[in-house]
Formats: C-alpha cells, structure tokens, sequence
C-alpha cells in the first residue's frame, strides 16, 4: 500500500490554492470597463454688462437735398463738389417755358381789371349823382356798386396770382437754406428733372451725428442720454458721444438711434465708425461653445464630469460672449463640463480628466 499518495494530493491543493491567493502579475486581468479620456473647462457666470458694437457712418447734423417745386430742364448750375456755401446763396437754376408765360398773363390780368375798375367807378359815380337828383333808380345805383366790388375781388384775386407766379419763377432759382459744404452733385445741366427730385446734397457746418440701427429689442434698453464711444473703422480714432434719439422699428425695418458727437475736431461725414454701447444685463452661466453637443434633433446637451463619470445635461444655448455661450439648464457656477473627447461619450461612461 503507497501510503505517501495523499499526502502528495494533498500538496498539490494547498499549491493550488496559494496560486491562486498570489496577486496577478500586470496586465493579466482583463479591462472591465472602458474610460474615455477627456477635457474640461469650468462653468462661468457672465458679467453684468457687455459692449454691443454697431456700425455707423458720420454725418451732419443738418442735411438737405434741395429739389425743385417744378418739372424742368437743369438750365445751370453754380456750384462744385466741395464747395462751401452760405445760407442764400445760389446753387441751380431751372428752364421751365410755362414759368415766365404764366406770370406775363397773371400781369396782364391785373392790367385789364385796373381799366375796368376806372370804368366801373366813374359809371357809379355818375350813377349816384343822377339819383341824388331823382334821375336814377336805387337799382341802378346798386347795380354799379356791386360791379365795382367784384372788379375789385377779381383785382385781389389777379394780384395773389401775379405773386404766386413770382414764387414759381423765383423757385426755379435753387437757394441754400443754410451754411453748408456741397457733399454731392445729382443732375448736371441740361437733364431733365421732374418736381421733387433732389438735385444736389447739402451738409451743414453746426455740429456732427452718426445714426445706428439697433438689433431687435435693443431700442427698449437704450435711452436718451446714454454715454457711449464712437470708434473711427479707418484710424482707429475715438470720440465721446451721447444717444440723442431713439426710434421705433415699423415695417421689417429697424429702430433707428441718433448718436450726438461730443466734438466734430478731426472728424468729417462720411467716415466709418463703430459705436460701442455698454447695456446691463442679468448675469448668467456660461460654457466654452465647444462643450454643446447638438444631435440634430435641435435638443441641445453637453456633458458634465462629476466624480469620475459623465453625466447627460439639456441646456437651452443663448447668446455668445466671445468664444463662450449662454446656457441654461440644471448647472452651478465651478461644475466643470467636457470641452473634448464626448463625440462618442455616453451618459454616466466613465471619463478621465486629462490635463
């Protein structure tokens, strides 16, 4: 009988059993769950103000583009691009043939009721002396009176027409309505120009505006009075300035602000400039734009690391601030979302912070 067969079962047991209590050398055991490295970057709050730039160009405060009251030829013109002008001052002159004709007649009208009105008064005057001696009737007498008064209705009449045809003639004389420099020439002598149609462009010397539109519901934000910076695009020159007038949007057109200059030194219409407005706001949370994750389905998410796992987050996006965005959702102030690696994360994956 072999008494040493359980005694060398029973070693290879206790062999057994200490190999498999010894720690496993690296790399034996198998990766149960994958970890997706990623990058991070913290949830911010916004600031309480920001600073909306709006383009602009710089103009007079007092413009004109006279045009003439009357259809006509431009018969002359007396002055160039560039040239100044003082109120008064003539700038074109028209040829219309029906003009001078017109006020020639309404002359002559007044002529012809001068005789008449000679006429008229000597008949009532022979008429009242012959009734004040019974050799006249009341009806004669009366009858001369009111010709007389109408002749003379009709002279009032004739005169306002001879000053209406006077205007007329006198408006074929374009006049400047104030100081001004000469931005721009319409319509060069001889072309035809119908009643209304602005002939030149006036720019007056008192004073420096610029106008901006305003993105929609801003005109509700910015009032009269409001300070901001006006930047020339071109030198880079800056100026104060003050928000004179607000307007109201109409018609897919809109609101319009008149912005005052607080000085016109070294500045002149026409130049390009950005107006920069400072508007407060309700601060709000903010992620770089690189950690929204938009499916397709326009439900937009992104992800937020907590522990060691990536947790699912539906934002609302709003607005950007430079490279970062408004968002709205179940989010703090220092939680830290993945800005890179989440094109294929899922929610509650593990992740790995890289640095």
């Amino acid at each position: 009988m072999n008494r040493t067969a359980p005694f060398a079962s029973l070693a290879l047991a206790t062999l057994a059993l200490a190999a498999c209590d010894s720690p496993s050398p690296p790399g034996a055991r198998l990766q149960t769950e994958h970890v997706t490295p990623v990058r991070v970057a913290a949830v911010e709050t916004s600031a309480a103000t920001r600073e909306l730039r709006l383009p602009g160009v710089v103009r007079a405060v007092q413009r004109a583009e006279p045009a003439f009251l009357h259809a006509g030829h431009l018969a002359e013109r007396f002055v160039a691009r560039g040239d100044r002008v003082i109120a008064g001052q003539r700038l074109a002159s028209l040829q219309n043939p029906a003009l001078g004709p017109a006020l020639a007649s309404a002359e002559a009208r007044v002529r012809e009721l001068d005789e008449r009105l000679v006429q008229l008064n000597a008949a009532h005057e022979r008429a009242r002396e012959l009734h004040a001696r019974g050799l006249a009737s009341e009806d004669l007498l009366d009858r001369t009176l009111a010709e007389r008064n109408a002749a003379r209705e009709a002279r009032a009449q004739a005169l306002a027409g001879v000053a209406e045809a006077r205007n007329q003639l006198a408006d074929a004389v374009l006049r400047a309505p104030f100081d001004a420099t000469v931005g721009d020439l319409l319509v060069e002598p001889g072309d035809f120009v119908p009643a209304g149609r602005p002939v030149l462009v006036l720019a007056g010397e008192h004073g420096l505006e610029v106008e901006v539109q305003l993105p929609e519901g801003m005109a509700r934000s910015l009032a009269p009075g409001t300070t901001v910076e006006i930047r020339a695009v071109g030198s880079g020159q800056r100026v104060t300035g003050s928000v004179r007038e607000v307007g109201v949007a109409r018609g897919g057109h809109p609101a319009a602000a008149v912005i005052a200059m607080a000085s016109a030194e070294g500045w002149e219409p026409g130049i390009s400039v950005h107006v920069a407005v400072t508007l407060a706001e309700t601060p709000a949370l903010t992620v770089p734009l690189g950690a929204v994750v938009d499916p397709g389905t326009g439900q937009t998410r992104l992800f937020r690391v907590a522990g060691e796992r990536a947790e699912l987050v539906p934002v609302r996006v709003g607005r950007l601030i430079g490279d970062r965005v408004m968002v709205h959702g179940e989010l703090a102030e220092g939680e830290h979302v993945v800005i890179a690696g989440h094109q294929q994360l899922l929610d509650g994956e593990a992740v790995r912070v890289l640095p």
